[in-house]
């Protein structure tokens, strides 16, 4: 079978099976099984593939086709310049994220080595596209996840970036006590999602990503972002900037309770869709 051959076949059974993009889907499966980029398959179609390269394929077609998201079938997605590991038990990074880590690198652009905070780091990918773009940065890592902990501590590895991990449950009062309180900068992209919106999300979103990075109660869909403005009392140095991803229903919410809390110049910023999606807030 040839490269054109194979990927022809892939985008069929993805298109047969409703998956949205399928070639590019297939590009990607394609690419991953063979070691061809994009261009390679496009540029030699005619080279004839390997048996076990086909029938990789085949595996990995069948899966995307069942609804597990590409990125758990491949094993990796790309968050800022960076190709991270993923499984099952991290959220997949999302592009609308990429815009949170760049907001706040703003707010610490002037800070020479800046203390920064990761809560809920899932995979790793915004405390290590941090610790990527500004090396001279301080960078601590928190989840109450030993498995997405141990997914974010091998990332770190591979990608030779030094980052502190701590297991810790950021609903707990006693949060604050588990990483030093010296920091210029807190991110999270925290659960956000209210629990009655889970029969709408897609297949791939619903059954596939770990829920307790995904879901909130319906009764206190704020209850992460209202701890994260206790934590930065605590934890934020004077001057300080909280910033975090936002449910875009949620974002003016999100805005007014960090107002509450006693944060300065708090804002909520659109993401590239004009949605709310990025809430700001500044300590004292």
């Amino acid at each position: 079978m040839t490269r054109r051959a194979l990927l022809d076949d892939a985008v069929s059974a993805l298109s047969d099976a409703g998956v949205e993009d399928a070639r590019r889907t297939a590009e990607w499966i394609v690419e991953e099984a063979t070691g061809a980029d994009r261009a390679a398959l496009y540029a030699r179609p005619d080279v004839v593939v390997e048996p076990a390269e086909a029938a990789l394929v085949a595996r990995y077609v069948a899966r995307r086709a069942a609804g597990e998201p590409v990125q758990y079938v491949l094993g990796h997605a790309d968050f800022y310049g960076l190709r991270l590991a993923v499984t099952p038990d991290v959220l997949i990074p999302r592009p609308e994220t990429e815009e949170v880590v760049e907001e706040a690198l703003r707010r610490v652009q002037a800070t020479g080595a800046p203390w920064v905070l990761d809560v809920g780091t899932g995979s790793g990918a915004i405390a290590l596209a941090v610790k990527h773009e500004r090396p001279d940065a301080e960078v601590f890592a928190v989840d109450v996840s030993p498995e997405a902990l141990a997914v974010a501590a091998s990332n770190a590895a591979r990608l030779g970036l030094e980052v502190t991990f701590v297991g810790s449950d950021a609903l707990r009062p006693a949060f604050a006590a588990d990483v030093p309180p010296t920091f210029d900068l807190i991110l999270s992209n925290p659960p956000y999602v209210p629990e009655a919106e889970r029969a709408s999300l897609q297949v791939e979103v619903r059954d596939h990503e770990p829920p307790s990075a995904l879901f909130v109660p319906d009764a206190d869909p704020l209850v992460f972002y209202r701890a994260l403005a206790g934590h930065a009392g605590a934890l934020l140095k004077p001057g300080g900037w909280l910033v975090a991803e936002t449910h875009a229903d949620l974002g003016r919410s999100v805005g007014a309770l960090w107002a509450e809390a006693g944060l300065e110049d708090v804002d909520v910023l659109p993401d590239l869709a004009g949605r709310d999606r990025i809430a700001v807030g500044r300590r004292a």
